[in-house]
Parts: C-alpha cells; sequence; structure tokens
C-alpha cells in the first residue's frame, strides 16, 4: 500500500504542485489582484437577479440587510466569474523544515475562486458552504509534500515520508477589507501521516495604492501526538540506522511566524508577487536531534511569483 501510494504521489506530484506547498511554506493567503480579499477592487457588475424585499432580507427602517452577503451552496447556481491566477518563480528556502542548508526552487503558485463557492490555493482548497457578512465556513483539503532521507545527510536513517492527503475544516472572517482571519483543522488520511495540524493565520493589509499593495501575515500551527511523531520522533530502529539519540515529540505548537507579501500590477493582467516569510520552531519540536545538531530553529523563506490573471465569466 506504502510502495503503490508512494507512485501514485511521484505521478501526481507535477500536476498537483498548483494546489500544494510542503507544510512549512503554507498560509500564505493574500490573494494577487482579486477579491474576496485585499486584490485590485474590481468595477462591480450589475446584478439581474430579482431581490427579494421582506421583512426576512431587510428592515425598512432601519435599512438592514443581514442576508445580502450570504454565500453558500446555492452561489454555485447564481451568475459569477471564475477568477483564476497561474504563476511561477525562484523561491529560496530549507531543504527540509528545520534544516540550515538553503537551496533554490522553482515555485508554482495558483489562486482560483469559483463563484464565491471555492477557493484554492497553494495552501489546498476550501469549499465555503455556508457563510454570510464575511464569514465562511465549510470543508478544507490538501495535498503535504513529502520528505525524502535523499533531502539532506542530516535525514539519513530516518526514512522517507510520502506525500499526504489531509480533509478538514475551515472557518474564515473578513472585515473592513482590510483584515482577514483564518482556521484551519485538517488531519492525514492517505499517505505519510495520519495526524492532526491546526493552522491559524491573521493577514493585514498595509497599503493599497495604484499598481502596488502589500500586507503582512501572522500564523502559527499545533499538530497533535501522531504527526509530532512521523515528523520529529526518532524510534529506535531510526535511531540504530542514523547514529542520533531517541526522541519522543509530543504534541504542541510547532511554530508561529509572519510573512510579507507584495503585489505589482505590471500590466493589465500580470503581476509581480515578491514575498518573504519567516518561522520560529518551538523548543519541544526544534530540540530533535536532527534539528539540534544540524538544522536551525529559524527558518527563512523569500522568492517572487510572476502572475497571470485569467478571467473566465459563466453563462447561464
Amino acid at each position: 500500500m506504502k510502495s503503490s501510494f508512494r507512485v501514485w504521489a511521484k505521478a501526481l506530484g507535477a500536476a498537483t504542485a498548483l494546489i500544494s506547498a510542503p507544510a512549512f511554506a503554507q498560509q500564505q493567503i493574500d490573494d494577487p489582484r482579486l477579491d474576496p480579499i485585499f486584490g485590485e477592487k474590481r468595477r462591480s457588475t450589475p446584478d439581474d437577479r430579482p431581490r427579494v424585499t421582506n421583512d426576512d432580507e431587510f428592515d425598512h427602517d432601519k435599512k438592514w440587510h443581514p442576508l445580502r452577503d450570504f454565500v453558500g451552496v446555492f452561489t454555485f447556481l447564481a451568475p459569477s466569474n471564475t477568477d483564476l491566477s497561474i504563476g511561477v518563480g525562484p523561491e529560496y528556502r530549507p531543504d527540509y523544515f528545520g534544516s540550515d542548508d538553503y537551496e533554490w526552487r522553482a515555485d508554482p503558485e495558483v489562486y482560483v475562486k469559483f463563484r464565491n463557492f471555492v477557493f484554492l490555493d497553494n495552501d489546498g482548497a476550501d469549499i465555503a458552504l455556508f457563510g454570510f457578512s464575511g464569514f465562511s465556513f465549510g470543508p478544507s483539503v490538501r495535498l503535504v509534500g513529502d520528505r525524502d532521507e535523499s533531502d539532506n545527510p542530516a535525514l539519513n536513517g530516518l526514512g522517507d515520508i510520502d506525500h499526504t492527503f489531509e480533509v478538514g475544516g475551515f472557518a474564515a472572517t473578513k472585515f473592513l477589507d482590510r483584515f482577514l482571519f483564518r482556521a484551519k483543522i485538517r488531519k492525514g488520511v492517505v499517505g505519510g501521516h495520519d495526524g492532526l495540524s491546526v493552522d491559524a493565520a491573521g493577514t493585514a493589509l498595509l497599503f493599497r495604492y495604484g499598481r502596488v499593495s502589500t500586507s503582512v501575515s501572522a500564523n502559527a500551527t499545533w499538530i497533535g501526538d501522531s504527526y509530532a511523531d512521523t515528523y520529529f520522533s526518532i524510534t529506535p530502529a531510526q535511531s540504530l540506522a542514523s547514529g542520533l539519540p531517541v526522541y519522543d515529540a509530543g504534541r504542541g505548537v510547532r511554530d508561529v511566524g509572519g510573512s510579507f507579501n507584495a503585489y505589482i500590477n505590471i500590466m493589465k493582467r500580470w503581476s509581480l508577487n515578491p514575498y518573504v516569510s519567516y518561522r520560529y520552531i518551538m523548543p519541544e519540536f526544534a530540540d530533535t536531534p536532527f534539528i539540534e545538531q544540524f538544522g536551525d530553529q529559524n527558518q527563512y523563506i523569500a522568492g517572487f511569483h510572476v502572475m497571470r490573471e485569467f478571467n473566465l465569466k459563466w453563462r447561464d
């Protein structure tokens, strides 16, 4: 089962690179130019659908419209556009989570918004089953990258960890068109681990002026026992093979950090996306011998994407 899944995941890797990233490069949740988060504002298009005007929708005196921003399963049926941005660029990053050896690699990027219903970025895919007034929640899925012994000599004897397909849920809220908070809880169901992880991130728009917008994010990740055992514990067999001491990692906050993103619109549908991020690995996990002896508690990532935007109109 493990070998067959490994072959499948390797073959799928190129096709799914646009919808996943290694676990430590996640939660970059600023969007290129697009609503609903912090992208360049689009000109609103007329809504030709008849609007129900009764007391369930608004108060005639106070002009309160609690259901006007409702999104959910039924928005799948509403006329809308599909926003798609894809890109690629160089990225300088550790060769495994916790490493002090850095490498350049090509990093693909994608952002999709389908009818306010499906959102897909480098942290997986979210399906907004229900939401209103900037709040939404629903299922979330993600494909996490693998970790091989060949990635770095420090991993020799620890064994390979396959790609992992995770499922769970998300909740997100956006307010004042400047702030976004999103939390996700997911569990590995097929592949390298069967553990639980919780990601939380907050993003604030610094400014948007002309063709340039910038934002900053703060994030944290909590992991469960099984997840910690897979990526940070060293069993007696692994200790014998690697020469490292036995180590038992437990659940807890794995890391905290932040990032800076900018989007520079260089043509009508092209943009440049430079970014930097930092993560601090908490002592419980930084003390694992292959990080303590050969790695670094501080993790940095820097790079940029050249993005191309597509706007697909659906006719009903």
